[in-house]
């Protein structure tokens, strides 16, 4: 009844919208298709460029892009156009390239996660190594962007009181939703197994729990340590100053020429004379490609490793579920299921000329029963062959249950990861009834046969039975921890409850190896086999391939069905709800939080 009365919310007002939308989407369907053929057209024609001579890499990064090189979308098996990691192999890749003059990071599209940011580092250094020069260039700065820029040799902003350059410190801010769910009718039990396993909490309370407020303060403090420390190195300024600055507000939304003045970057020059004074020709621009077209080259994009010995490379990103939640490529998420990525660990197990896998872990969790599928599934590749886990920017609760029963972890420094812990959010809408009119009458045989309802509150025994439930799935989570990563399970306890930590703290604690990237599991797992870094194959879902023009044509027709957004905080409350309704029916190993 719930669920019908937030559907005739999201609903009002379609009939008298209907002729108009139907008539905007019809639009963008054209307008779509024209662009589709376009953009095939122009990759095909930059495709076809060579690298002239004295060529300037752009390294500009989509907002969107993801670790991995696929999306899997129904049955079908998507190459995206470009991926993170073909960023940092091209990167290396121009060192050697002897058209390629330097590198221009794009200051205005590199606000990466921190963990990505160190792994940007290790690629950029590399480059250095050719003796080319690598520049930062852009019109605005933040501490993500501005530790991207700490990475070159010279930063370059636009010299104008209208760009921006701020460095205010870090901030993090959490809506609490207990007040505007009592007006709403709907009230939120959350059931958790300790203090730091705080997911949920927003829902139930009024105001941040102890517990939250304490690993989130240490977090924050974290990233702020780093930024400071590579301010402070990169530009020459003692760190003390650095702290002044950042906690008076001194660099907070100044202008690149004040930026300038307390040496923080270099030069202050519009984009394109800035470009003008990299030509050996005087008033020319030297040829520019950007970092996307570039990996994208025949030359430069790595073909799959052949041959009877090679290291399978296996991509796990995004939350975790049982089946996929979104089968669509509209609004199309990354997302983790045993479906896909058991298929893939199975497929590499079986390969006789796979000699040992890497999965790379890029997930805040999510399903419990679906991490503990695959966790099963590595641990039954590892009695045929070694596998190593790299994580990514996060790799916390159900991503660390799926990671845990590797034989070596690689965690970034800056890393997010532990959140060692189980929760239950069940909503109910009984105020919501109550306020409509709506009487509801039960009939019930068994104790417990209503306690999913909706349209009532929990009983103090239902409570307790659904807390001993996810008390169960707790232990068997430390279990599969103390098992794989050889920890007694008294020792154990007092890194769980929910805790999260930083990748450096949890190599120190042993629930990570060695401090390292992508790069270093890949190298580990090589000199561990016997083979070379270029002996990497992806393993691919086993689904079939579809170009991304193709899915999005074959796609567009959805659009029609998509049900009008309601905007405000109207539409939050409905998008809360049904986020509420999505992960009410099991136990779910989910951080708390977002950091980046």
């Amino acid at each position: 009844m719930a669920a019908r009365i937030m559907d005739i919310a999201k609903t009002f007002g379609i009939d008298i919208l209907k002729k108009f939308y139907n008539l905007t989407v019809t639009l963008l369907v054209l307008a779509l298709a024209l662009l589709i053929v376009y953009w095939g057209f122009s990759l095909f024609s930059s495709r076809a460029k060579a690298v002239k001579p004295g060529t300037y890499i752009e390294v500009s990064l989509p907002s969107d892009i993801t670790e991995s090189p696929y999306m899997y979308v129904q049955d079908w098996q998507i190459q995206r156009q470009t991926d993170f990691f073909a960023v940092l192999e091209a990167i290396e890749y121009a060192a050697a390239d002897k058209n390629v003059a330097g590198l221009i990071l794009d200051m205005d599209s590199l606000g990466l996660p921190a963990q990505q940011l160190g792994e940007l580092r290790v690629s950029v250094e590399k480059f250095k190594k050719s003796g080319k020069k690598v520049y930062a260039a852009g019109e605005g700065a933040d501490a993500s962007s501005y530790r991207a820029a700490l990475l070159s040799d010279k930063i370059v902003m636009t010299p104008s009181q209208a760009a921006s350059f701020s460095i205010p410190g870090y901030y993090a801010a959490y809506p609490y939703y207990r007040t505007l769910f009592d007006k709403a009718g709907i009230r939120c039990s959350v059931l958790s197994t300790g203090p730091y396993k705080t997911y949920g909490e927003t829902y139930e309370r009024d105001a941040m729990s102890e517990g939250m407020r304490q690993q989130m303060s240490s977090l924050l403090e974290s990233r702020y340590a780093s930024l400071t420390d590579d301010i402070s190195s990169s530009r020459g300024i003692e760190k003390e100053k650095v702290v002044q600055m950042i906690d008076s507000g001194e660099i907070s939304f100044i202008s690149p020429i004040e930026a300038k003045e307390k040496g923080l970057i270099d030069e202050t020059m519009h984009y394109e004379r800035f470009l003008r004074t990299l030509s050996k020709k005087d008033g020319e621009k030297p040829p520019i490609r950007d970092i996307t077209e570039y990996a994208s080259l025949p030359k430069v994009s790595k073909s799959k490793a052949s041959g009877k010995g090679s290291i399978a490379l296996i991509y796990a990103e995004g939350n975790i579920y049982m089946d996929d939640v979104n089968p669509s490529i509209l609004r199309k998420e990354s997302v983790i299921t045993p479906a896909v990525l058991c298929s893939q660990i199975e497929s590499a197990a079986d390969d006789e000329d796979i000699k040992g896998i890497v999965i790379r872990v890029n997930s805040p969790g999510g399903s419990a029963l679906a991490s503990d599928i695959i966790s099963d599934s590595i641990a039954m590749a590892r009695e045929k062959k070694p596998v190593y886990i790299s994580m990514g920017p996060v790799a916390a609760s159900g991503g660390y249950y799926i990671a845990c029963q590797a034989d070596r972890i690689f965690a970034g420094k800056e890393t997010l990861t532990g959140s060692i812990g189980v929760v239950s959010v069940i909503p109910t809408f009984e105020g919501v009834y109550e306020k409509l009119g709506v009487n509801v009458e039960r009939l019930q045989r068994g104790k417990y046969s209503a306690t999913m309802d909706l349209s009532k509150g929990l009983s103090p025994d239902e409570e307790a039975l659904l807390q001993r439930s996810i008390e169960n799935v707790y232990a068997e989570f430390k279990q599969r921890v103390s098992s794989g990563r050889n920890i007694d399970l008294e020792t154990l306890e007092g890194y769980a409850q929910g805790r999260v930590w930083t990748g450096d703290k949890a190599v120190e604690i042993g629930l990570a190896d060695e401090v390292g990237n992508l790069g270093d599991a890949l190298d580990a797992m090589a000199k561990k086999t016997g083979l070379g870094r270029s002996d990497v194959t992806l393993v691919e879902s086993g689904k079939k391939d579809m170009t991304m023009a193709r899915m999005v044509r074959d796609n567009l027709a959805r659009l029609q069905g998509e049900q009008f957004n309601i905007q405000g905080p109207v539409e939050d409350l409905l998008l809360e709800c049904e986020k509420l309704l999505e992960i009410r029916e099991e136990p779910l190993m989910l951080m708390p939080y977002e950091l980046d």
